[in-house]
């Protein structure tokens, strides 16, 4: 069993990213820019949105990406909560991104970073 700790939010950058766009500052393309993999693993490893895209409006996911240096090659890698809850009882505490993907539009977007520990 895990929980997250100190997380930090990205939606002020996503607000300021949309009014960019919005007011013609940032273009489409800068702002909707997934590649393959991101939207690959938004598909895979991903859970449902409860937002629409902000572009768009088509169904976005949200999928969880693991950093740690104590994770060897499986660090930057796209895992769901059963996998990362095996990961931090196996390593022990991992940096958790939570990134919003939208398959039809290309956007993508940080939301936010958290600590995923374990639950003693």
């Amino acid at each position: 069993m895990f929980s997250f700790e100190h997380e930090v939010s990205h939606e002020w950058q996503r607000r300021t990213a949309l009014r960019e766009l919005s007011q013609g500052r940032l273009r489409v393309d800068d702002a909707c820019d997934a590649d393959f993999l991101l939207r690959a693993a938004a598909e895979h490893h991903g859970v449902d949105s409860p937002r629409p895209c902000p572009v768009c409006g088509a169904p976005m996911r949200e999928v969880k990406w693991v950093y740690s240096e104590k994770l060897g090659r499986r660090t930057g890698t796209a895992r769901s909560d059963e996998e990362i809850d095996r990961l931090v009882a196996e390593v022990g505490p991992i940096t958790v991104h939570v990134v919003e993907v939208c398959a039809a539009c290309k956007w993508n977007h940080l939301l936010k970073e958290v600590t995923a520990v374990p639950v003693v």
